[in-house]
């Protein structure tokens, strides 16, 4: 009998350790590992609940910590893990009784809470939710001042789904992002996010991750003599189903999915890597990179560049990073200060596209830069357009009044080269000189080209 009873006590037990496993195991399916929050999966279940049973309103508010990229970069991962799990036990006291809250991933969360339906009602509870988490956060010996853009979405205007809904605030979240403002509510007149253009930032940042994107390499040369005195890095992406994508299209499309950061990095990369090796077969060649207004408010590039050109062997100068003036009116103050870092590592600075902004001229003397770059409209209609012949000519006695280098790019005929020469512009570029060039077809076209060095800024 007592056997029986030891027997069935064992059974118990047994099905009872079952039972806590599986338990365990679905509740570890449903919620982050790091919060202990509800995953997204969870997250899209609980609001379709919700929206069942609560008469189908409520608020979905997507939230991103900004520059959180910067923060886990300067200071370490276990820093960036505890400012995770500080946002989500803030989200977690927030909502506790009367919504829910969730880690997406990265440094993304969402938060379901229930509304009237109407936009000011979603839009309050986002402003509730930022002024929660824009409170000072102690993280062990440090104190950190976080700023988050949250997206806002309600129900039923935005969607009668959860799926619907988050997607919605997504689209919010990033408009937020992009604006500064903080706090954007769901516009579907702004919504650019069709399943087409998803599925490309999908194959884009797996062309990224995979490094598949090929950097080609377009020379520039000393007018006067021919001589090769460097080249600029451009981005290409030959899609395997669609072909060549335009730089236009993937450009906007990296800058407002949060793909440019790895892309420019790769661009650096390849770009330094390249130049080393040319420098080794005797073309001690510099090369330009262009940065985007967001690369300009990444406070780590400089490190980053310092790290590189240690890598590579290249000495600072040997590097120039190539800046449109709407690139520092996004955020002068934050820019001015990563153009000072950059120019004290020794790296050359210049302003693409010199003569379309209409301040230029007036912020020149200001900034820490060391070339200007004529755009192309101007030197592409050189030898017929006597307004843009003045415009050139003024842009190099500019640049040259005020110590600087001048470039100009679109030269796509003998006559304005000649007339560039004259005008005593320090570079060129253009399909007249090369078209850009794969790197191998690079290197074999610098054989036997007449190479110098570049003459100080």
């Amino acid at each position: 009998m007592a056997n029986h009873a030891g027997v069935a006590l064992g059974k118990a037990q047994l099905l009872d350790r079952l039972r806590r496993e599986a338990a365990e195991k679905e509740h570890l399916a449903l919620h982050d590992t790091l919060s202990g929050l509800p995953n997204r999966r969870h997250f899209l279940r609980l609001v379709d609940d919700a929206l069942a049973g609560g008469g189908g309103s409520g608020a979905v508010l997507l939230l991103d910590v900004d520059r959180f990229k910067e923060v886990n970069d300067a200071l370490g991962h276990d820093i960036g893990d505890a400012l995770l799990t500080e946002v989500a036990q803030r989200l977690r006291a927030h909502v506790e009784g009367i919504g829910v809250a969730a880690r997406l991933g990265g440094d993304e969360f969402a938060v379901w809470l229930p509304t009237d339906g109407t936009i000011e009602a979603g839009l309050a509870r986002g402003a509730e939710l930022s002024e929660k988490l824009e409170q000072t956060m102690p993280i062990g010996p440090l104190t950190i001042d976080l700023r988050a853009s949250v997206g806002v979405a309600v129900a039923p205007l935005h969607g009668t789904d959860a799926h619907t809904l988050v997607r919605h605030a997504d689209v919010a979240m990033y408009a937020a992002k992009e604006t500064r403002a903080g706090l954007r509510a769901y516009d579907e007149t702004a919504d650019v996010n069709t399943p087409q253009r998803l599925a490309r930032i999908a194959d884009l940042r797996a062309a990224i991750d995979r490094r598949d994107l090929m950097v080609a390499f377009q020379p520039k040369v000393d007018p006067a003599t021919g001589a090769v005195v460097g080249a600029e890095a451009l981005a290409r992406w030959h899609h395997p189903a669609d072909g060549m994508v335009p730089p236009d299209e993937f450009i906007p499309l990296a800058e407002h999915s949060g793909l440019i950061r790895p892309l420019t990095l790769h661009m650096l990369e390849v770009a330094l890597r390249s130049r080393a090796a040319w420098a080794r077969t005797g073309h001690d060649l510099h090369v330009a990179v262009n940065l985007s207004p967001n690369g300009l408010l990444d406070v780590t590039l400089p490190e980053v560049v310092e790290r590189l050109l240690a890598q590579t062997g290249s000495a600072p100068a040997s590097l120039t990073l190539e800046i449109t003036e709407s690139s520092i009116m996004a955020d002068p103050s934050g820019s001015l200060a990563t153009l000072e870092r950059l120019h004290a590592l020794g790296v050359k600075l210049s302003i693409d596209d010199f003569g379309t902004g209409y301040s230029s001229l007036g912020r020149l003397r200001r900034l820490p830069i060391h070339e200007v770059k004529i755009d192309r409209s101007f030197v592409q209609r050189l030898t017929h357009d006597h307004r843009d012949r003045a415009v050139v000519r003024s842009a190099v006695q500019l640049g040259h009044a005020l110590g600087l280098e001048v470039v100009a790019e679109g030269v796509e005929d003998a006559g304005a080269l000649e007339l560039l020469a004259r005008e005593g512009c320090d570079l060129v570029q253009g399909y007249f000189v090369s078209r850009p060039l794969a790197p191998d077809a690079f290197t074999e076209w610098l054989t036997g080209q007449p190479v110098h060095e570049r003459r100080p800024a």
